[in-house]
């Protein structure tokens, strides 16, 4: 092939290349996407607030009133008068045990008694119109006292098997039915009285100080509404637990949703640190760029422009600043981790 040849090959061979060039990178114009360096972002202002810190304790909310009915004496159940959930009064009839056999010497000591409190009045008088000796008329008043107590013994006695409850409250529990013996090493009845709840907790040594008897807190049962309930401490201990660091602590419901129930897991909310008239913002517009603590903010230019900051009490949602930025700062809250100070930015709402 001679040179000439070679020349106009070459050339062609370049023609069809750079062709080929260009439609490929028309086709990735068309289909591709021209990526932009304008970075949306959502602003706040810097404002003045009170900050709080708080520690949350747990524990499981329980009935300030709750009885566990054992009977006094074992018998079989003969009859059972209410139902598991059922509300009930104090002295309300929760069930009954067989007394055939007691009802006997109940009986014979009733009749005993009214008949001695009989004798003693006809003796008393007799006595006083002088028919009979003081003998006799101490006689017939130490038996009425003997029958008196053997009679008190038996009614005593007899009501055992008749248990009823000693608070108001609801029916949590029943382990005894019509036909069954009523043990006395476990519980028949239990009783609860969920009007009223509160929880057993414990602060640490950090926070013991912080707290006081009738201190108002918040508390969160995250199972039923985000919306804390107000509470009052109502029991303090004054030196930890045996065998502990913490100090144990109660906690009462001041009221009871019917939605809020016993056994129900809580946090009670308590403020460790509580600073009034601070500069704070969010607590996730603070970053570390370069080893340091800055933020981002926007000038009158609308450009960023990134402020080293010291940071105070952060209590996870906001934080202090206690120097870097003023107060009525534009800051960002939203973005900021894809800032520099060269960056172009669009503020959304």
């Amino acid at each position: 092939m001679s040179k000439k040849k070679k020349i106009v090959l070459i050339v062609i061979i370049l023609i069809i290349a750079f062709a080929v060039f260009r439609i490929v990178s028309g086709k990735m114009d068309d289909t591709g996407v021209t990526a932009s360096d304008v970075i949306n972002i959502k602003v706040a202002t810097a404002e003045l607030t009170t900050l709080e810190s708080t520690s949350p304790l747990t524990g499981r909310l329980e009935p300030v009133e709750e009885v566990s009915l054992i009977p006094k004496i074992a018998g079989e159940v003969t009859k059972v008068y209410v139902s598991l959930g059922d509300k009930v009064s104090n002295g309300t009839v929760l069930f009954e045990l067989d007394k055939t056999q007691v009802a006997t010497t109940y009986n014979q000591a009733k009749v005993s008694y009214d008949d001695a409190r009989v004798a003693l009045e006809r003796m008393t008088t007799l006595y006083n119109e002088g028919a009979i000796s003081l003998q006799q008329y101490e006689q017939a008043k130490t038996q009425f006292s003997i029958a008196k107590e053997v009679y008190t013994a038996a009614s005593d006695g007899i009501n055992n098997y008749v248990v009823t409850s000693p608070i108001d409250g609801y029916v949590t529990s029943i382990n005894v039915s019509e036909g069954t013996i009523a043990s006395q090493a476990v519980a028949a009845v239990t009783i609860a009285n969920i009007d009223k709840l509160e929880i057993e907790t414990s602060v640490s040594e950090n926070m013991i100080n912080k707290v006081n008897l009738g201190d108002k807190v918040n508390v969160l049962v995250s199972s039923v509404s985000d919306t804390p309930l107000s509470g009052t401490i109502t029991a303090l201990s004054p030196a930890p637990a045996t065998g502990s660091l913490t100090y144990p602590m109660k906690v009462t419901l001041d009221s009871v949703s019917k939605d809020v129930k016993p056994g129900m897991f809580a946090e009670v909310i308590i403020t460790s640190e509580k600073t009034e008239n601070v500069l704070a913002i969010p607590s996730n517009a603070v970053l570390i760029k370069s080893g340091k603590t800055v933020v981002a903010t926007i000038d009158k230019e609308n450009k960023v422009v990134m402020k080293e900051v010291v940071v105070g009490v952060d209590n996870g949602d906001l934080a202090e600043i206690k120097s870097g930025i003023a107060a009525g700062e534009t800051i960002v809250v939203e973005g900021q981790y894809y800032l520099e100070e060269t960056s172009k930015i669009n503020i959304i709402e």
